[in-house]
């Protein structure tokens, strides 16, 4: 239920932001890029992901847009235990970038905000003992650079996500009652890509 609400906020603000664009004047472009994540917690594995980034240019030098995104999750659960918290976060956000310059290279700042649904499973050696799934709001800066080919613009960029309410659990498993486990609070990603429809340089 507090999945579904969440969505249906995140849908309803994307469909807003895509209203209020001025169809005429925005120059569509899509991204796509991998991602390296981590959550901010002792003994968090450094993993693999992707995206994807629909973006409207209100000119060159700004953009509003939807995003995507698939990051894999590993991190040490409850240290006492030997708890591994093994899953997924997929953000989807709706995003604002300005670019400090419309020349060949394009430094740039940004953010983005909408529901985090986090997936994963509690392991003890090779054995799941728990499973949970929950929706959050969160949201990122970022700062990044671009590179103008025509209209392509590769790009490389670092985001700090924070993920709102995102508490510590506790659950029963097996004959044990109220195991705590650590849930990720803040995360940091590396996104590289290429931009599709990037506004030609000056």
């Amino acid at each position: 239920m507090i999945a579904s609400k969440n969505l249906r906020r995140f849908f309803t603000i994307g469909a807003l932001l895509l209203l209020l664009i001025p169809a005429a004047k925005a120059q569509v472009a899509f991204s796509l890029h991998g991602t390296l994540a981590a959550p901010t917690l002792d003994d968090a594995n450094t993993r693999g992901g992707a995206g994807a980034n629909l973006k409207f240019f209100l000119g060159k030098q700004f953009a509003i847009g939807a995003a995507a995104k698939y990051i894999s999750l590993s991190y040490e659960a409850n240290d006492n235990l030997d708890l591994q918290a093994i899953g997924s976060l997929i953000p989807l956000t709706v995003t604002a970038d300005y670019y400090l310059t419309s020349g060949f290279l394009r430094p740039y700042i940004g953010g983005e905000a909408g529901a985090y649904i986090q997936r994963f499973d509690l392991r003890q050696g090779n054995n799941d003992l728990y499973s949970s799934k929950s929706t959050r709001f969160g949201a990122a800066p970022k700062v990044g650079l671009a590179i103008a080919i025509g209209n392509l613009g590769i790009f490389a960029e670092g985001n700090y996500h924070f993920i709102f309410s995102n508490k510590d659990g506790s659950a029963n498993i097996g004959s044990s009652r109220n195991v705590n486990f650590k849930n990720p609070q803040n995360l940091w990603s590396v996104n590289a890509g290429i931009t599709f429809g990037f506004p030609n340089s000056n």
